[in-house]
């Protein structure tokens, strides 16, 4: 649990199209998702008002960007802690070779009145098959 006035992304992993399952291999080019799971503290919770979440595919074999998506919209505030797994769909059409070794990166921002709180995260490793 991230603390009252923070904002965390828990878990960031990939899986195949609309499962849940961590992959460990993706076929060059292919469409799957990444999911996080995200925590907001309850204070700051209160007086929130959008997210940014950007998720990033990194190429680890060559030292190179493979996708960037980002996903955000608008936050409700309640007096409460906000739980969240936002799923994100990394499109199809990317390109890397056999055997290289990627990895999701993330960013999420969430701004709540003139106040903002980052956080990062990074998923197991995965391979190109």
């Amino acid at each position: 649990m991230p603390s009252d006035l923070d904002a965390s992304i828990k878990l960031l992993y990939p899986v195949d199209l609309n499962q849940f399952f961590t992959i460990d291999d993706v076929a060059s080019g292919d469409s799957f998702d990444v999911i996080a799971n995200l925590e907001i503290g309850q204070d700051l919770n209160q007086s929130v008002d959008n997210f940014d979440l950007r998720v990033g595919i990194v190429n680890l074999t060559q030292s190179s960007s493979v996708a960037i998506v980002n996903d955000a919209g608008a936050l409700a505030p309640a007096a409460a802690p906000f739980f969240d797994e936002r799923r994100v769909n990394i499109p199809a059409g990317w390109s890397a070779n056999s055997g290289d070794v990627l990895q999701a990166v993330a960013s999420y921002k969430v701004t709540a009145g003139v106040n903002t709180d980052f956080s990062t995260a990074v998923s197991p490793t995965f391979v190109v098959s």
